[in-house]
Parts: C-alpha cells; structure tokens; sequence
C-alpha cells in the first residue's frame, strides 16, 4: 500500500470507504482509523491495517450495507481472524470472504441471541473432506469466542471451514456445501441397504469418507473405463449384496453429475465396500 486515500464515506471508527486513483473504491480499515474523520479527508497509506477492494458492484454494495450495521468489535475481529487465516495458507483468499464470513458470523451470532440453536449434520464430513481449512476455522471460532460475549458452538466450525474453503479456492459456497452433503447422503445408502453400522468418529469411518471423496472426483472428471460382461457376471454372483449396494450408490452420483455409469464400470466400489457388508 503506497500513497494516500481520500475518505468518501467514514462507516464508524475503524472502517472507511476511500478513494483511490489505482484502485478506485476500496474499503479500509485499521484501527481508531475514522476517528474524527470526514468525508473528504486523506488517510496515510501507512496508518492502514487492512486495504481491498471488491471488484464486483453487487458484492460491494452489499459490504456496504454490511458494516453500517455491524458493530465496529466484529468488523476488527473478523478482519483479524481473515488475517491469520491468510498467515497459514500457501495461496491468497479471494477478497469476498469479507462479504461472505462477516456476513455469516453476524447471523449466527442474531440467532444464538435469539436462542435459536445452531446444528450442522456434516460437521464430521466436513472436517474430513476439508481438514486444514477446519483446523483454521476452529482457531477462528476460538479466537471470536475469546473476543466477544458469544459462545459460538462447534457447529460453526464447520461452516466457517467451508467459506474458507471456498475463499481459497474461489469455488462457490453453494458447491462446498454440496459435497459433505453429499457424503453423507451416500454412507447414509451403505448403512441402510448394506445393513451396517458405522462410527462417524472412527478411523474406519475416515477411510470411507475418503474413498468416497475419490469416487466423486472421479464422477467429476469423467475418468472412468469400460467394463467386460464377464466381470459384470461375477459381480452379481459372488458379491450380491455389496453390487446392489454399489449400484445404489453410483445412481445417486449419476443424478448429482448427470452420468450414465453402472457398477461394472467401477468395480473397486463393489470391492470396497465388503470391508462394511458382510
């Protein structure tokens, strides 16, 4: 950051919307920095904690509207845990995290303030799937937690993990939440036709987890062979249950993806799954 940037809108001590001549509208922030400030005004590059832009017009004016109705301890702390996120990952985080987690905290926090309880059914799956990104979220939970008269629960976790995931990767939050979903969906089928059950905290169960991560990869990149009708034959025969099992299961990936695969075509689902089914 170089130079000096014109205040256009103060939004309350520690937020300010400027002017740039390179970058245009960015959002600024640092702390006490709209102290006594007015429109008009230059701010020093060098009294500026934190300085970006959101490019797309519609995500800017919805930051907008945001912070005027933040309170300004949120604003310093979630910058404050984007930064630390930021400190301990290899690639840089597309700034609409801004928008997204801010936006997402500040709900979670109205509705325990309702009384209104917070649950999330992928948390496992989700620290499975995303395990780095869940370590961060969790240190990001503990340290709002710490900071704030909020008692976030473990469920948060998971969803922060997943704006994570998505800011990093610069994958829509909608597409993050669709595959722990997903994964569940799926042991959820292999408990239920297979006639097991499974600890969701066992290393058994993060195994699967795994596997299944690869299967939809796999679904995704279209990278599956042709089969034999002998082997077909075989599978029906020598593993029934564990087949129809499979089948089960490479239907729903067929709806999901909109493929046209059968378990012929991916027989180590079928030979995977006799470590559950007996």
């Amino acid at each position: 950051m170089n130079g000096t940037y014109r205040i256009e809108k103060v939004v309350n001590n520690n937020v300010v919307i400027a002017q740039s001549p390179e970058l245009n509208e960015v959002i600024v922030i640092g702390k006490g920095i709209g102290f006594g400030r007015k429109k008009g005004q230059h701010i020093q590059a060098d009294a500026i904690d934190k300085l970006f832009v959101l490019k797309d017009k519609e995500e800017q004016k919805q930051y907008r509207e945001l912070l005027s109705d933040l309170d300004e301890a949120l604003i310093v702390h979630i910058n404050e845990i984007i930064r630390m996120i930021q400190r301990e990952l290899p690639k840089p985080l597309y700034e609409r995290i801004h928008l997204a987690l801010t936006d997402h905290i500040q709900f979670a926090i109205r509705r325990l303030e309702q009384g209104i309880e917070i649950s999330n059914p992928f948390l496992t799956e989700t620290e499975m799937m995303f395990p780095n990104e869940f370590h961060l979220a969790r240190k990001a939970v503990d340290y709002l937690n710490s900071h704030l008269a909020v008692e976030l629960p473990e469920a948060e976790i998971g969803f922060v993990a997943l704006h994570i995931y998505s800011a990093s990767s610069n994958q829509p939050l909608s597409e993050m939440n669709e595959h722990p979903q997903l994964i569940s969906e799926l042991v959820e089928i292999i408990m239920e036709k297979g006639n097991v059950s499974l600890n969701r905290r066992s290393v058994e169960y993060m195994r699967l987890v795994s596997f299944l991560c690869e299967l939809i990869d796999r679904f995704q990149s279209t990278d599956i062979l042709n089969y034999s009708p002998k082997l077909s034959d075989v599978l029906k025969e020598e593993f029934e249950l564990c087949y129809t099992v499979s089948s089960e299961l490479i239907n729903v990936l067929n709806q999901r993806f909109n493929t046209h695969y059968k378990a012929e075509q991916l027989p180590e689902v079928v030979f995977y799954l006799q470590r559950f089914i007996k």
